[in-house]
């Protein structure tokens, strides 16, 4: 899964890729592990070599009216954008938040202005007219202001524009920077409150975080700096909070693959078959799929092992259509 990171400029991106990754970045990219406790025990159990944990890699994409025909391209597989705002340098963040809106729909708009013209110099081919239809269907919602990813469309709809990228059909977070100074109930009310009510009304999920603070914890041992941020208040803990909302916005639960060279967790989006998850592991293991054996953490810790597991009738034998559920242990049988 891809996040990117958009925002004005000085909004403290910078500061949320090197909360979220736990180091100083020298790119605009990184590789987010969610350390899951699950997967720790499993390794433990196998004895495996490696332990590896589910990610997520964040991209910063920097302030939307920068980004040109070339990033456009390169967004196809941001699967969620998280906007980060800075309440702290604004007298009014919500004004500053709606600017980016307005960007995200300007940027869409030209987006689906130029695939209409474009259609109008090719003429009639088959399923321009469909096409032409749902665009301007899309036109209509981003003329009223509205996000795309509220627009309605059936997966044929969205098959047949698969190669259009529009900002406005991806989820959105908005990440509220906030200082210290900030804690004042007073000023939460006056500047932040409307922010929220705002991105809640565009049915946006919030969360508030302290960018400064966070960043100099960072300076800390581990284990001290696990200590303060269990000691601050609610907006002390935005990598945790923010790998949760990303989870629950795109509907995602965790899989297991293990063995004595290494035991793993993995993304995958809720209601998917078997054959989905044999395929995000290795392409050979989804083409030559046999069966899959599985078994649930729930089960598997409570038993102790894959071998009681058997004896207690949890671990079962699957074809490609079972659905993945959270937290199960796959072992894919296949032949290429």
């Amino acid at each position: 899964m891809k996040i990117g990171i958009i925002g004005p400029p000085q909004s403290g991106k910078t500061s949320v890729l090197r909360i979220l990754l736990q180091a100083d970045v020298s790119g605009n990219i990184g590789i987010f592990k969610a350390v899951d406790h699950r997967v720790e025990m499993i390794s433990r159990a196998f004895s495996s070599k490696k332990t590896s944990y589910p990610e997520l890699t964040f991209v910063d994409l920097g302030h939307v009216p920068d980004l040109n025909k070339k990033d456009l391209s390169q967004l196809q597989d941001i699967d969620l954008f998280i906007c980060v705002i800075g309440a702290f340098f604004s007298e009014d963040p919500k004004k500053v938040f709606e600017r980016v809106v307005t960007d995200i729909i300007i940027t869409d708009l030209e987006v689906l202005q130029n695939r209409i013209a474009r259609i109008g110099k090719e003429g009639k081919k088959s399923g321009s007219e469909q096409e032409l239809k749902i665009l301007e269907k899309y036109q209509a919602v981003l003329s009223e202001g509205m996000l795309l990813r509220k627009a309605g469309l059936d997966k044929e709809e969205i098959n047949l524009l698969s190669g259009l990228v529009f900002l406005s059909s991806k989820p959105l977070i908005l990440a509220i920077n906030i200082s210290e100074e900030d804690r004042d109930q007073g000023v939460l009310e006056k500047k932040i409150k409307p922010l929220e009510e705002y991105a809640r009304s565009m049915d946006m999920r919030c969360i508030r975080f302290f960018g400064k603070l966070e960043s100099e914890v960072l300076e800390l041992e581990p284990g001290e700096r696990e200590r303060f941020l269990k000691e601050m208040e609610s907006g002390g803990n935005f990598r945790g909070d923010v790998s949760r909302l990303i989870l629950t916005e795109l509907n995602l639960i965790t899989f297991f693959t293990t063995g004595d060279k290494e035991s793993r967790g993995w993304y995958l989006r809720s209601g998917l078959p078997v054959i989905e998850a044999a395929g995000k592991i290795h392409s050979d293991m989804r083409r030559g799929f046999i069966r899959a054996e599985v078994v649930n953490f729930e089960d598997f810790s409570r038993l102790g092992s894959m071998h009681k597991a058997r004896e207690a009738g949890v671990l079962k034998v699957e074809g490609k259509d079972y659905i993945v559920k959270d937290a199960d242990i796959i072992n894919i049988r296949f032949n290429v």
